[in-house]
């Protein structure tokens, strides 16, 4: 919980946060306005071992970056199947910015965590107010995505 107060009260620890935010490929190229602006529009989300972030099936609603512990992300079926154990930088939940489909998987937390969030909505604010920033960050989303999915198909092929 001191993590999270930190994180929210105390100025040095903001700082902080943006220092981390930037390490992730999602806000690369920010200027240090850019991402005092994301961090405005954006929730922090303290969750313990065990707890479940969202459900496979849930309604899409916002992306999470971790900036403490681990997540994992699961899809259920005939037998359930680890997809990624997720930790510090890396985020997750993004296809819920892009379209409104409903959770492809389920995502739980491995180790406490600290998540930072981005809402649907916020994102449409950031486009509608500040298109540039919403360009780059749609621009890293889509590059990421892209590689993710030349990855998945080199694996398929390798089968």
């Amino acid at each position: 919980m001191r993590q999270l107060y930190e994180f929210i009260f105390e100025k040095p620890d903001i700082r902080k946060l943006k220092h981390e935010l930037v390490q992730s490929l999602l806000f690369k190229d920010l200027t240090p306005k850019e991402i005092d602006v994301v961090v405005n529009k954006s929730n922090l989300r303290q969750y313990k071992k065990g707890d479940h972030v969202f459900f496979q099936g849930d309604p899409g609603n916002a992306l999470y970056v971790i900036l403490r512990g681990r997540v994992e992300i699961e899809r259920h079926g005939q037998k359930t199947a680890l997809l990624a154990s997720l930790s510090k930088g890396m985020f997750f939940g993004e296809l819920s910015l892009v379209d409104d489909s409903s959770r492809s998987a389920t995502a739980f937390v491995a180790e406490d965590a600290i998540l930072f969030c981005i809402f649907k909505q916020d994102l449409q604010q950031l486009v509608k107010h500040h298109p540039r920033l919403a360009t780059k960050l749609l621009w890293n989303l889509a590059y990421i995505l892209g590689q993710r999915l030349r990855v998945t198909n080199e694996r398929l092929a390798e089968k």
